[in-house]
């Protein structure tokens, strides 16, 4: 999908209304839905036909994790944005999925216009504070920040990512979606990172300044396998995924949590 592409059709507003200063937009076309903040990129694409798929190279990278074979039963999602990981994950079995995000107005966005399911548990809530407080244990923590164009400055810090250590599970994996200021403060993160998480992959996207991280307490199995794994899964839509998968570089550790 060319976003020059999406933006030369003809668009329909459907919301518009000011959130913390900034304005929030949420627009159409005949075959797709997403929102914009503060007139920045496009985000959270949905396709109208088949609004469980993914659509964004960016946002379906985070579904790496189900490649892992950690058979994850609880999910945790920082950020909810317009529900696209949630959309696609609520129809696999015995999951629970927890949605946590900041913004009232975004929440109820995303139950309106991007069919954010019932199902899925949401709390209006700082990411931050949420994962302090919770003494509920997550399989998978799925991290998609934003305030505006850039990354809270708490993602940089160690004690975000010992705090994520004492809620996850053995087999865990957490992924983050960030947008690092420059290389200095990408690679303190990734030693934060490690201190906790000692398996760690990193995905560059060329169109975009987004890197995903994912990182693990169990090694995280090379290209080859992913690329084994994802032609044999059906459980949700993961197509384009393998173009992700070729992007991975690795940062392994023997280290394994206790």
């Amino acid at each position: 999908m060319v976003i020059e592409q999406l933006l030369a059709n003809k668009t329909t507003l459907l919301n518009q209304q000011v959130l913390d200063g900034y304005l929030l937009e949420v627009k159409e076309t005949t075959q797709y839905r997403w929102f914009e903040y503060d007139g920045t990129s496009i985000q959270s694409l949905m396709s109208k036909a088949a609004p469980e798929k993914v659509i964004m190279p960016v946002s379906q990278s985070l579904l790496l994790f189900l490649l892992l074979e950690n058979n994850p039963t609880n999910i945790l999602s920082l950020g909810l944005g317009g529900a696209s990981i949630e959309r696609a994950l609520v129809s696999l079995p015995n999951i629970k999925i927890t949605a946590i995000d900041a913004s009232q107005p975004i929440i109820d966005m995303a139950r309106r216009y991007f069919y954010l399911s019932n199902s899925v548990e949401v709390y209006c809530q700082q990411a931050e504070q949420f994962v302090e407080e919770t003494t509920i244990q997550y399989d998978v923590v799925l991290c998609d920040l934003f305030i505006g164009e850039r990354s809270p400055e708490f993602l940089f810090t160690a004690l975000f990512y010992k705090q994520l250590s004492q809620i996850t599970s053995c087999k865990a994996v957490v992924s983050l979606n960030i947008k690092a200021q420059n290389n200095e403060q990408l690679l303190n993160m990734l030693f934060a990172i490690k201190k906790y998480f000692p398996n760690i992959a990193l995905i560059e996207f060329e169109d975009y300044s987004n890197i995903v991280i994912l990182c693990s307490y169990q090694t995280i199995p090379n290209q080859s396998i992913l690329q084994r794994r994802l032609l044999s899964f059906t459980d949700v839509d993961l197509t384009g995924l393998d173009k992700t998968i070729e992007k991975m570089s690795y940062i392994p550790s023997n280290k394994a949590k206790i």
